[in-house]
């Protein structure tokens, strides 16, 4: 959903991870959690058999 791609995340850990510690250390102490985090992108992801077969997917 926010669409940072992972290699933007992955070359900016190291300016990334004191703030993303503060939010989620924020975020156990009051026991809430941002709205956004509760935004996500499911996608099906085939695992074997039929494909016309709803049962046969995972979502990820």
């Amino acid at each position: 959903p926010s669409e940072i791609s992972s290699f933007i995340l992955k070359n900016c850990r190291s300016s990334l991870t004191p703030h993303l510690t503060f939010i989620f250390n924020q975020s156990i102490s009051t026991g809430t959690v941002p709205i956004q985090w509760k935004k996500a992108n499911v996608v099906p992801i085939f695992k074997k058999g039929n494909r016309s077969n709803v049962k046969n997917y995972r979502p990820v």
